[in-house]
């Protein structure tokens, strides 16, 4: 297994590539919410490192990766992006809904676009499109404009979890 030294410590971190199940979660995810992906779904690589990082004193749950040419040319691979998951958290803190809702989050990081003038295809990580404290959510719904409203009149997941009216989902 290869392994990293964390910045600032001796602890080594162990790093891993997931099960072809959890693979096969990623490719059905694909198939069913990430359209974009599917003619790269096998050039999506998902490892595991052994223990969490934070930030900001929130624990980072997983972080999704554009690969550098310099990494397929060691590796001797062709990936497209990469899911790095702590090992720690997905198994003992998440039940299987909260390791697929993590995988999908995971997937909807990475943009494949081709250039409409070149042809060329483009391949992204983006930020999340909500940025949030869960304290303001649960007193204030999902408040946040959106950028692109072009579901006018009608309501979207988001809208449906938390409430057409502000009020917090129960669950």
């Amino acid at each position: 297994m290869p392994t990293s030294c964390r910045k600032g410590t001796n602890m080594a971190v162990e790093y891993y590539k997931a099960s072809k199940e959890i693979h096969k979660q990623v490719l059905d995810l694909v198939g069913k919410h990430h359209p974009d992906l599917a003619l790269v779904s096998s050039e999506i690589l998902v490892v595991f490192r052994s223990t969490a990082t934070k930030a900001g004193g929130q624990v980072i749950l997983g972080t999704s990766r554009k690969v550098p040419a310099l990494m397929n040319a060691v590796a001797d691979g062709d990936y497209k992006f990469i899911l790095e998951i702590p090992a720690d958290v997905w198994e003992d803190e998440l039940d299987s809904k909260q390791q697929e809702a993590l995988l999908d989050h995971l997937l909807c990081a990475c943009l494949v676009e081709e250039d409409p003038k070149s042809g060329t295809t483009k391949f992204q990580v983006r930020k999340p499109d909500i940025m949030a404290f869960r304290d303001n959510v649960e007193r204030y719904g999902m408040w946040f404009p959106k950028e692109d409203d072009d579901n006018e009149g009608g309501t979207d997941a988001v809208g449906e979890m938390f409430g057409e009216d502000g009020d917090k989902a129960e669950g």
